[in-house]
């Protein structure tokens, strides 16, 4: 018998029990179908093939998913409060795809009430970064003030709120807003920008350089699984960490997808 990879299981005749007697196959199906990753989704459809019909229930929700994957809808990881059956390890720990309170847009909660502006640090084409501090930790964070009116702001900050979660992409803390910005509460990366470090240290190494782009890949094939092509990427986009991991910052030009084409924000 194979052993299961930590973190990755698929439904097995247990789980799929739960879902008859009360509850209808097919519409749990329906609900499931949406919440598997890619590497999932291979992983079931390869158990279906070795079982046949013995699967019934495993094959309704491959049958479903390859339909679903046909019309170009990117697999999400469950929402917030969503069964995590199948997806153990998956999702939920990581709050990929949910949206906490905190980030939520419409609060009356007000910036200078949590935090405290220390510093500006940097400058875009639709607002700038500061330096801040949390009044109640003391904990530094960056943020990031965008003018309301651009369509792209409002992209930006829905789609930081779909991503974050994921270890490389910059977490965001909080969101603000009042009747002309957006204050978009980010961690702090102290070890800068790529491209600063690029032009500090010349010319990497090779075993460098396949780290970086390694990283840099699998936080790409998150963003596409999650249906969010970045569309800017590039060293003053990445950030880093005091340990060196790299973090995808600035989703100004990002957009999200779905068949193909660009969806409406």
């Amino acid at each position: 018998m194979r052993k299961k990879r930590k973190g990755s299981e698929i439904l097995g005749p247990k789980q799929i029990g739960a879902f008859e007697g009360s509850h209808d196959l097919n519409s749990s199906v329906s609900n499931l179908r949406f919440h598997y990753s890619l590497e999932d989704y291979s992983r079931l459809k390869k158990r279906c093939k070795e079982e046949g019909d013995g699967g019934v229930g495993g094959c309704e929700i491959v049958k479903s998913c390859k339909s679903t994957r046909l019309a170009g809808i990117a697999a999400t990881a469950p929402p917030c409060g969503a069964s995590s059956i199948g997806l153990s390890g998956r999702g939920l720990k990581r709050k990929i795809g949910c949206i906490d309170t905190a980030t939520q847009t419409g609060r009356k909660n007000k910036l200078e009430d949590d935090y405290e502006l220390v510093d500006k640090i940097g400058r875009g084409k639709f607002g700038s970064v500061w330096l801040c501090r949390s009044k109640v930790t003391g904990v530094q964070f960056a943020c990031k003030t965008l003018k309301k009116g651009e369509e792209t702001v409002h992209r930006e900050v829905e789609i930081m709120q779909h991503l974050s979660g994921h270890p490389g992409v910059v977490t965001l803390e909080a969101v603000y807003e009042d009747d002309e910005s957006f204050h978009l509460v980010m961690e702090l990366c102290s070890g800068g920008r790529l491209i600063d470090q690029m032009a500090r240290e010349g010319l990497y190494s090779e075993h460098q350089a396949a780290n970086i782009f390694k990283d840099l890949m699998l936080v790409i094939k998150y963003c596409h699984e999650m249906g969010v092509v970045h569309r800017d990427i590039k060293p003053e986009n990445i950030l880093l960490t005091t340990s060196g991991k790299i973090k995808l910052a600035d989703f100004g030009l990002a957009v999200r997808i779905a068949n193909g084409k660009i969806s409406s924000p």
